[in-house]
């Protein structure tokens, strides 16, 4: 499995955790602002993981472009 692929199913498991962590749910505000806080973390992770997904994407084409000349 490529790097992209890989990265990519990160972000979209990380994202899930997210959505889960932020979904509305009967509990006292402070657990709520503990999911709150955990989701915002999350959501900066998969982020960051897009982030390097970019660069590596960006990587592999300039790698490609030197082996077609």
């Amino acid at each position: 499995m490529s790097i992209e692929k890989k990265s990519l199913i990160s972000t979209l498991k990380t994202t899930k955790k997210a959505n889960v962590a932020s979904s509305p749910a009967p509990l006292t505000p402070e657990a709520s602002q503990v999911i709150n806080k955990r989701a915002r973390v999350i959501n900066k992770r998969a982020r960051v993981i897009n982030k390097r997904a970019r660069v590596i994407n960006k990587r592999a084409r300039v790698i490609n472009k030197k082996h077609k000349v």
